[in-house]
């Protein structure tokens, strides 16, 4: 966490900014806590036992003369259909209708492996949470659309900043024998990086009137497994802690956990065969590497 939060203090440094009108909110989506299957590894008996950390969707919109979005990182397994349409549905009903629509809104899971199930439509997903769970569904929904129209209704003049660096020591690759099936010309090109992504990207967004950070959303290549198919906590995992910690950082220990005017979003990015756990694979009965 050290490391990270170094790399962050050299990204949050002034780049060349794009002017918007921005906006930032946050929104509770735990849901239900206890006797629901997790979402991410597909173990039956991984049922949720009480709460690690509260679970949040946090939103950014940007707008200029020509447009406006909307994006969201929620602390999840991944996006769903049915929920971007229930949340499109949800903003209509508050800030008017095509405000927002599907085509710009995206709705982003953290990969947290410790969150609740049920709420994706497809059989698929619904196996091991033994079918749709409503009450997850709802508190996403309803999480959601709160989020946006938080981050809505305090828009304001703003720069958006872009800035990007390398983070290393923060990931590794859990099947690097399949890396090597790349080819050698392809592998060449990240030498400096080895066999995982290690660039960091990060927008900060800042109030053109007060020059203060509102919020900041970052994307970093690494799986949301830092806590094992054991755990029965509902967690956000990684990204719900740097969120929580860079949130807790910026708006001072006494703001209430997701009330604070600063919100800082860990998206997911291309994270497929990505994990945390860079200590390597360990066995489960001898605590030797595997």
């Amino acid at each position: 966490m050290r490391s990270l939060f170094s790399t962050l203090v050299v990204l949050l440094g002034l780049a060349q900014a794009l002017s918007y009108q921005v906006g930032v909110g946050i929104y509770d989506v735990t849901g239900p806590s206890t006797e629901i299957n997790f979402m991410g590894y597909a173990v039956p008996g991984q049922r949720g036992t009480g709460i690690h950390l509260r679970l949040k969707a946090r939103a950014f919109t940007f707008a200029d003369d020509n447009k406006r979005i909307a994006y969201v990182s929620v602390d999840g397994g991944m996006g769903s259909d049915l929920v971007n349409m229930r949340v499109i549905d949800k903003l209509n009903e508050v800030l008017g209708e095509g405000v927002y629509s599907m085509d710009s809104v995206s709705i982003s899971g953290t990969h947290t492996h410790s969150g609740p199930a049920g709420f994706l439509q497809y059989v698929l997903y619904q196996m091991t949470s033994l079918g749709f769970v409503q009450e997850t569904f709802d508190a996403w929904v309803d999480g959601i659309a709160q989020s946006i129209i938080l981050a809505h209704q305090n828009m304001k003049e703003g720069n958006v900043v872009l800035s990007q660096g390398h983070l290393f020591d923060s990931n590794i690759n859990r099947s690097p024998t399949s890396y090597l099936l790349n080819p050698q010309s392809e592998r060449d090109l990240y030498a400096d990086q080895g066999d995982t992504d290690k660039n960091m990207l990060l927008l900060n967004l800042l109030s053109k009137e007060t020059g203060k950070t509102m919020g900041v959303v970052n994307w970093f290549a690494v799986h949301g497994t830092s806590m094992n198919n054991t755990n029965t906590l509902t967690s956000g995992d990684n990204r719900g802690y740097a969120s929580y910690a860079l949130e807790r950082s910026i708006n001072g220990p006494d703001a209430v956990v997701g009330k604070g005017p600063f919100v800082a979003a860990f998206g997911s990015t291309n994270l497929g065969d990505v994990s945390p756990n860079t200590n390597g694979a360990k066995c489960i009965d001898t605590g030797e590497d595997c």
